[in-house]
């Protein structure tokens, strides 16, 4: 059997240890020693940005937050007109260079795309900062409303997180959040912040039974 070969490690500003690992061709990224995605089960990362980026107009402008194996930056991409722009948001600087390195072939190079604009920084920040100005937010920043790797990330989907993306967002806007298991009080604050929220299981790996992950998606009332 073939040994998993550590490819690059990281740290995260919490202190959480990342690892990129390959096993005859699949590559996963751990967080102290945990998986938190794989090449070989990334659908629900597609399903991420096909849910609230199926009917984008000319001239969107979608943010990421998180960019993990480059799967849902891909697929922002494939949905974006042609003048669209997807602000790709990573907080790791060893994920980026991931990205640009050995994990670029199976998202087809997403960051190379030429609608596509990178900022190496806080999510968070970057929400706060915006107004009225994304018609798409997308976040798989941790394992969702209970974050694994940074009690950072916990602020996004408070009652304040949620009214800064609804204030990022433009009128209409939609924003989709990636967890990996249910939460079953999310969908109530997400509604008292002003969305109309639903809730999706998707499999992780297309066409197969097993693993389920859940993206909320909530359209800015």
């Amino acid at each position: 059997m073939k040994p998993w070969i550590t490819v690059g490690e990281a740290l995260s500003p919490d202190g959480t240890r990342l690892e990129l690992v390959e096993h005859d061709g699949e590559y996963i990224i751990r967080a102290d020693d945990l998986p938190l995605m794989s090449t070989r089960m990334h659908f629900s990362e597609v399903e991420l940005a096909r849910l609230v980026c199926n009917k984008l107009r000319s001239g969107a402008k979608v943010m990421i937050g998180g960019l993990g194996l480059g799967y849902t930056l891909r697929s922002a991409l494939d949905l974006l007109p042609k003048d669209g722009t997807a602000v790709q948001v990573e907080l790791v600087p060893e994920v980026i260079e991931w990205n640009k390195g050995p994990l670029a072939p199976f998202a087809e190079h997403p960051l190379d795309d030429k609608r596509s604009e990178l900022i190496q920084g806080d999510v968070a920040k970057a929400i706060r900062g915006a107004r009225d100005e994304y018609d798409s937010i997308m976040l798989d920043v941790d394992n969702g409303p209970s974050p694994l790797v940074s009690e950072r990330n916990a602020w996004l989907y408070t009652d304040h997180g949620l009214q800064a993306i609804r204030g990022a967002l433009k009128n209409g806007g939609r924003v989709a959040i990636w967890s990996a298991d249910d939460e079953p009080r999310f969908m109530s604050r997400m509604k008292r912040n002003g969305f109309r929220a639903e809730k999706h299981l998707i499999q992780a790996h297309k066409g197969k039974g097993g693993i389920r992950h859940v993206i909320f998606t909530g359209r800015k009332t």
